[in-house]
Formats: C-alpha cells, sequence, structure tokens
C-alpha cells in the first residue's frame, strides 16, 4: 500500500500573500476541474470500487475537493487535523511585501527556532505531521486486506513533511517515535527538498514495512 497525496487546487488568495493556516477557499470552478482532472487516473489507477479512505485537511481549500472525491467514488472522508498547514501567526494573509524584512530574514537565519509571526517553529510542524503520520499508517494497516492505496489531499507543507517523516522512519532499525533531535532533523529533511508541488498534483509516498517494536 501506499499513501496518494494530492496537494489541493489554487485557492482564492493572491499568491504575493503569505497563507498557510488560514482557512482560505477555492473558487468553485477551480476544485470542480481540478476533481474532473483527477478522477479518470484514479478510477483507473484504484480499480475503484474498494473498500478505502480519503483523508483530508481539515481547511476548506483541501476539504472541498475531498468531500467530492469521496462522493464521487463512494468511499468515507476522515477529516485529520494535523494535515494542516504550518501557522504563520501574524504573517497570515498579509502580503509578502509588508512583512518586515528583518522578521524574514531571522527565519532564513534560524529555521529550526524561529516562529514566522509567532506561528509554529518547523520542529512544531514536525511533531504534529509525526502525529498524522502514524495515523495515516495504522489507518492503512488497520485496513490492507483488499484496500488500494490510501488518498490525503493536504498542502505542499504537509506533503514535503510526510515525505520527511518516511525518510526518517525508512533509516531506523526499530520501531520509535522521534525525540527533539530527530524532529529538527525530520524538519531539514522537509525545508531541504526544494522541488515545485503543483496545485492538484498526486505524490505516491509507499508506506515501510512493519518495524520492530523498541525494545
Amino acid at each position: 500500500m501506499a499513501l496518494l497525496l494530492i496537494r489541493h487546487p489554487r485557492p482564492r488568495i493572491d499568491q504575493g500573500h503569505c497563507y498557510g493556516s488560514s482557512d482560505v477557499e477555492v473558487a468553485d470552478e477551480v476544485w470542480q476541474a481540478s476533481l474532473a482532472a483527477l478522477l479518470p487516473s484514479l478510477l483507473q489507477v484504484q480499480q475503484w470500487p474498494q473498500r478505502a479512505a480519503i483523508v483530508t485537511s481539515p481547511l476548506r481549500r483541501c476539504a472541498v475537493l475531498a468531500q467530492a472525491l469521496a462522493d464521487a467514488l463512494r468511499q468515507p472522508l476522515v477529516v485529520e487535523p494535523d494535515l494542516r498547514e504550518m501557522d504563520f501567526g501574524a504573517w497570515e494573509l498579509r502580503a509578502w511585501d509588508d512583512i518586515a524584512w528583518s522578521e524574514v530574514e531571522a527565519w532564513n537565519q534560524d529555521l529550526l527556532h524561529y516562529a514566522p509571526g509567532g506561528g509554529e517553529t518547523l520542529p512544531a510542524v514536525a511533531r504534529r505531521m509525526w502525529r498524522a503520520w502514524e495515523r495515516l499508517r495504522r489507518h492503512a494497516q488497520a485496513e490492507a486486506d483488499g484496500v488500494s492505496d490510501l488518498i490525503v489531499v493536504c498542502h505542499a507543507g504537509s506533503i514535503r513533511m510526510l515525505r520527511a517523516c518516511a525518510a526518517w522512519q525508512a533509516g531506523q532499525l526499530q520501531a520509535s517515535a522521534p525525540d527533539a533531535a530527530a524532529l529538527e532533523a525530520i524538519a531539514l529533511l522537509a525545508v531541504q527538498e526544494r522541488g515545485e508541488i503543483a496545485y492538484g498534483e498526486v505524490m505516491r509516498l509507499a508506506l515501510p514495512q512493519q518495524l520492530p517494536p523498541h525494545p
């Protein structure tokens, strides 16, 4: 099994603005076009109908598309709060040009410990994304018999963090939760992934084999 990670459609906000945890909308015609583009490939690859679930971030730019996919594929929808995008605090919904360069530079100089706008630090995001990762893995393993890949609709930052969680876990010899140093390593793995993730893009993330428990 694998996770099919889908980035939400383009939201209804000027791209020169900072938005993370803000609940911005997607125009009806945009998410409907995204749904029409996704369904043929999902129907082919997934060989629906099969018993499965669609998991979504609670933010509307993800949840509206996820609900439409669940309705079209006749599958249950699960809302995973920890999949939401990073909280940028006082930077939220502000134009990037209006944010003091000294604040942006302070974050650039200390990516791990600076909380942009007084919001979340990257290790704090990594901590909750690890919780989401573990729940996604457990859900997939519990439903493994006769179930196709799990569809997850979330955000570019969330996708990078999930991929970083998978990479960190793949390097472990036994199952254990990441400590503070490991969460920082996961956060760095996520920010070092510079590739663009397009709106509506689908990325397949293989689930690692079950590791032996921590002694």
